[in-house]
């Protein structure tokens, strides 16, 4: 070398150093052997919200939530003592803690400095809260996709399967007709209790079964169209008589489970009647599921005015409730709380009400049990309060 050769000076280079630091976009920060921060960027203190005076001396779990803390010790020690790295080298996602104590999503490599005056590692941090918000879209959005594609070929499955159900449905009404025609033309004075009661129960029949075959046809129109049949019809009736077809639920009787109408406005309401009854039933059904294991509580159904033109009614049951898991998680389809259910029974009464301009929504009921309600809106109403049951 020639004596003009300029020696590097050590002040240079350590601010060559801490400039080349505080440039990176990434927080970097040093540590001795005990955990204690000894440098701190520009980038750290954007990332963590410290300022480098502030936390240079501090221990670096500062920067770690639980359960970090607590094992970030044991991994020093454990390579002061072996000499075996577990972390470093080794780039991964962990979890870092702000100064305000906001938890986020981190990609850590940990280096060893060589050649120190004492030992000391080095971190790389780079914030992937971006990256995994992507990702976490991106899931979503095939599960969404996913569910539409199921949605999709259960909507193709149900429109053929109520074209072949349709057939023995039009059978039972036409054999049930023809018993109480037999019966009208063998006995049609006849006061015979027994077959008065027999011809009531035909009658029941072949309603039921219409009834049937209408959610079969408004079911088949919905999913095939996506379109609702609406009529104007009287709200409180519509609830009266889907009480009454709950009523023959033998689990009622089974367990003493008691069906209250507080039904205190009476509104007409613009609706497809058998797709709103359908999730009205719906939901009457999931509160007896619920009240199976506590015998003897009633179900509450009650209705009353949200704003001015906004009606809700409310089904209320006092069973065993719903847990935070599975309430996350209760419209979407396919899921169910049931060990036989399909999971489609919520998702639908959802869709339908939508499509009817309201809202299902589900709260945790006082002192137990479950509360939906959904909104529709009325075209009308007379306020005649009274109870019934």
């Amino acid at each position: 070398m020639g004596e003009n050769t300029i020696k590097p000076n050590p002040l240079d280079t350590n601010a060559q150093f801490l400039a080349l630091l505080d440039a990176a976009v990434d927080a970097m920060i040093v540590i001795d052997h005990r955990g204690a921060i000894e440098v701190f960027n520009h980038a750290a203190e954007r990332m963590f919200g410290y300022q480098a005076k502030d936390v240079i001396g501090a221990n670096v779990r500062i920067l770690m939530p639980q359960p970090y803390q607590d094992a970030h010790d044991g991994y020093l020690q454990h390579f002061n003592e072996t000499k075996q790295a577990k972390v470093i080298g080794i780039g991964r996602e962990v979890k870092a803690q702000k100064s305000n104590g906001e938890i986020f999503p981190i990609e850590l490599s940990v280096g060893e400095v060589k050649k120190s005056s004492h030992p000391q590692f080095v971190g790389i941090i780079r914030d992937i809260s971006d990256r995994m918000k992507v990702q976490a879209d991106l899931n979503e959005s095939r599960e969404r996709l996913a569910q539409f594609t199921r949605l999709s070929t259960m909507g193709e499955m149900a429109a053929g399967i109520a074209h072949e159900i349709n057939q023995p449905l039009t059978a039972i009404t036409s054999y049930s007709q023809a018993c109480r025609n037999f019966i009208e033309q063998f006995q049609p004075k006849s006061e015979d209790p027994s077959l008065v009661k027999v011809k009531a129960t035909l009658d029941k029949i072949s309603a039921q079964t219409h009834r049937a075959s209408e959610v079969i046809s408004r079911l088949r129109n919905f999913v095939k169209k996506g379109q609702v049949i609406r009529t104007t019809v009287n709200l409180s009736s519509l609830i009266k008589n889907t009480l009454n077809l709950a009523e023959i639920d033998t689990r009622i009787l089974e367990h003493g489970i008691e069906l209250n109408l507080a039904n205190n406005p009476r509104p007409m309401v613009n609706i497809d009647d058998i797709q709103i009854q359908q999730v009205l039933f719906n939901l009457i059904n999931n509160a007896i599921d619920s009240l199976q294991a506590c015998p003897s509580k009633p179900i509450q159904i009650s209705t009353h005015w949200v704003g001015d033109k906004n009606i809700e009614v409310a089904v209320q049951d006092f069973g065993v409730g719903i847990n935070a898991q599975q309430e996350e998680s209760l419209f979407l389809p396919f899921y169910t709380t049931k060990a036989s259910g399909m999971g489609v029974g919520l998702s639908i009464s959802q869709t339908i009400i939508e499509a009817h301009g309201g809202k299902l929504t589900y709260r945790k009921g006082q002192p137990s049990g479950s509360i939906f309600t959904f909104t529709l809106p009325a075209s009308g109403a007379t306020t005649l309060p009274h109870i019934e049951k």
